[in-house]
C-alpha cells in the first residue's frame, strides 16, 4: 500500500500554512515523551479567529522515533501542518523489526505523525499527543 498523509484534525481544526505554526521550544520530559510549545496563528487555523495568536502545548508520548530537520529537507509532500501518515513505511518497518526480534516496544496502536512548524519539521512514530491550548 502507498503511504497517504491526512490532516490532523484538532481542536482548532485543520492547520494549513507555513505561518501556521510558531515553536519556541522544545521540552524532552523523559526519553519518550517530549513537549514542543509555541503558538498557532489564528488565520490559518480552521477553528480560530484570523486575529488571534494561540499559545499551544503538545505533547507526545511513547515516543520511539523523533526527527527534527529543517522545512526545505522535509521527505513528505506537504497536506497540512500537523499530518498523520497512513500505511507508513516507516512504522510498517519498525514493527516487522520489533515482532522478528520480540522486542515488544511497538505495535499497531503506535501512530506517524508529521508537525511542521516555521521552520522545524517534526517526525513523530509515536502511541499519542495531547494539544494543550493556552
Amino acid at each position: 500500500m502507498e503511504e497517504v498523509l491526512k490532516p490532523i484534525i484538532t481542536e482548532v481544526g485543520i492547520i494549513i500554512g507555513r505561518d501556521a505554526i510558531y515553536l519556541d521550544k522544545v521540552n524532552f520530559i523523559n526519553e519518550q515523551t517530549f513537549e514542543l510549545v509555541g503558538g498557532f496563528t489564528g488565520s490559518l487555523c480552521e477553528n480560530l479567529d484570523d486575529d488571534v495568536e494561540t499559545a499551544y502545548s503538545i505533547i507526545f508520548n511513547n515516543v520511539h522515533l523523533f526527527k527534527m530537520m529543517e522545512l526545505d529537507f522535509d521527505e513528505y509532500e506537504y497536506v497540512s501542518s500537523f499530518d498523520l501518515v497512513e500505511n507508513s513505511k516507516q512504522l510498517y518497518k519498525m514493527i516487522t523489526e520489533d515482532l522478528e526480534r520480540n522486542i515488544k516496544k511497538i505495535d499497531n496502536s503506535y501512530q506517524h505523525f508529521i508537525f511542521r512548524t516555521y521552520d522545524t519539521v517534526f517526525e513523530i512514530v509515536g502511541k499519542d499527543f495531547k494539544l494543550i491550548l493556552k
